[in-house]
């Protein structure tokens, strides 16, 4: 192998390790962060109480992050 040749399987292999480290970052952490906000507001709105509104937002949070670990830990 050349050089450059080695280069790019470098290059390479440092790409595809960023790439899943922003997937896992966005599929684990970003899709239920952004689900729990939106329960949270939309119980706030639906004026359940703040309380109400906290709990249902972690549970969310909770389930969908729990959902995401289990279709993508293959």
């Amino acid at each position: 192998m050349s050089d450059e040749a080695m280069q790019r399987a470098k290059d390479a292999e440092e790409h595809r390790r960023d790439y899943d480290g922003i997937m896992t970052a966005s599929t684990e952490i970003g899709v239920p962060f952004a689900m729990a906000l939106a329960v949270f507001f939309t119980s706030l709105v639906m004026a359940n109480g703040i309380w109400v509104s906290l709990f249902a937002g972690v549970a969310t949070y909770v389930f969908a992050h729990l959902v995401v670990k289990t279709f993508f830990s293959h």
